[in-house]
């Protein structure tokens, strides 16, 4: 197993815990009913979020990754530029920390592995609030390579995803 590229504890993203030097990104949007909790936490759990925001998830054969499950070690294949032919793209090595099932819950954590551009965990989860269900990104990171050092650039692919990620259970 490749050794994570942050030295926290996994699954500290699923906490109100922030390590030094980190920064924090947490969003959340209304999905659904409460009632439909279980379902959209099925989609999570199948890399919806992720696929129906433009990012493929691969094995290390480059096939569709399994659903999630704590220690999977996909690659999140980034789509930097897209321009005919032309396709710029990332992939990034992730590990799946914590999985998370409860009645009112249900989702995971991913942390970054080396190659990855940024450091740190993103979690992807579903929430029972009242009777709706909310949808919860959260995320520590920093960055890792050179290229995520340009924070305009950097800033701007998080704005552009976390805005995708958000709407991604719409409709599912």
């Amino acid at each position: 197993m490749t050794a994570p590229t942050y030295g926290f504890a996994p699954g500290t993203v699923l906490t109100d815990v922030v390590p030094a030097g980190f920064a924090v990104l947490r969003r959340s949007a209304d999905v659904g009913t409460a009632a439909e909790l279980e379902r959209l936490g099925e989609a999570v759990l199948r890399w919806a979020v992720q696929r129906r925001s433009g990012v493929a998830v691969r094995d290390g054969l480059g096939r569709d990754a399994e659903p999630v499950a704590e220690g999977l070690e996909p690659r999140v294949v980034i789509p930097l530029l897209r321009a005919g032919a032309l396709r710029l793209e990332v992939a990034a090595p992730v590990r799946v920390v914590r999985v998370v099932r409860s009645p009112d819950a249900v989702g995971f954590a991913y942390g970054t592995l080396p190659g990855h551009p940024e450091i740190g965990e993103e979690s992807f989860v579903v929430v029972r609030d009242g009777d709706r269900t909310r949808f919860e990104l959260r995320a520590l990171s920093r960055p890792a390579m050179p290229y995520a050092l340009l924070p305009p650039v950097g800033r701007a692919f998080q704005r552009r995803f976390t805005a995708r990620y958000l709407r991604a259970l719409d409709g599912v």
